[in-house]
């Protein structure tokens, strides 16, 4: 059981990661565009 919540802290993270990598490119087209 510790081990699947490792993996799913992870992978919630990488999800995390996806979604702000996401954000920071919409901010970044929006503020240059």
């Amino acid at each position: 059981a510790e081990s699947f919540n490792a993996k799913l802290k992870a992978f919630r993270a990488s999800l995390r990661g996806v979604s702000d990598i996401k954000f920071f490119l919409f901010r970044v087209s929006n503020i240059y565009a």
